[in-house]
């Protein structure tokens, strides 16, 4: 009678769960899908397992070997050494600033020296070259002393990339800036131009006789030329040599 009631039971819990799948029977391939994509999820994982195990296998044995050799010893060295490597590295950037300010006062120092020596030199320069040129600048090469670049309408040219002639006519300017400032500190310095201006075109040299005259009142210039008649309109005093005759030939 027992068994029965169960087995009545049983019954019933069965109808009652039999009764919604009647109503919407479940797809059968449906159902065999899901079942092959959790039978592959199962084996993917059981294969991944495999895998993992294997490399903590490895894991373990490569452990065991460091262990062996010391790998915590070392591990302290190494940070020791960071350290070291660190506070050296303090020492160095320290030492860096500091020679970067002394460089820093050093390249203003040299710019100092560099604007009181040629400072004096362009303000007597500037004239000349407004009357060549107009409104320019003669920039000079820390090292070498000499001209190195023209700036003419905001345009600066390299001394190199200039013109024959105009290289010549500022070669000219400058020994005559130096030569009034010499005779302003009382030390006059005669002016010698040996076959100077000889690129120079009609229009520029007309300016640069100007320049010449200019400057010819508290400083002496001497011209020595062959092209007498381009330097006709030179102006100033005029010295000139001829040969004396020579003999006639005896017959």
């Amino acid at each position: 009678a027992a068994a029965a009631a169960g087995a009545a039971q049983a019954l019933a819990a069965a109808a009652a769960a039999l009764q919604p799948l009647e109503a919407d029977p479940p797809d059968p391939e449906a159902a065999s899908a899901a079942l092959a994509r959790a039978r592959s999820a199962v084996e993917q994982a059981a294969d991944a397992r495999r895998r993992l195990d294997t490399e903590l296998a490895r894991l373990r044995g490569e452990i065991g070997v460091q262990a062996e050799e010391a790998i915590e010893e070392r591990h302290a060295e190494i940070a020791g050494r960071l350290v070291a490597a660190r506070d050296r590295q303090a020492s160095l950037e320290a030492e860096v600033a500091l020679l970067a300010r002394l460089r820093d006062a050093l390249e203003a120092a040299r710019r100092s020296a560099r604007d009181r020596y040629f400072e004096p030199v362009r303000r007597e320069l500037a004239p000349l070259l407004a009357m060549v040129y107009g409104p320019a600048e003669v920039e000079f090469d820390d090292a070498t002393l000499l001209p190195a670049r023209l700036t003419r309408a905001a345009l600066a040219e390299g001394i190199e990339s200039l013109s024959g002639g105009t290289r010549e006519q500022i070669a000219v300017l400058t020994r005559l800036a130096f030569a009034r400032l010499l005779a302003r500190d009382g030390r006059p310095t005669p002016v010698i131009l040996d076959d100077a201006l000889v690129f120079t075109d009609d229009d520029r040299i007309e300016r640069m006789f100007d320049v010449l005259h200019r400057q010819a009142s508290d400083v002496q210039i001497v011209v020595l030329t062959c092209r007498q008649r381009v330097f006709r309109g030179l102006g100033g005093n005029v010295l000139g040599f001829c040969e004396r005759p020579r003999p006639a030939a005896a017959e």
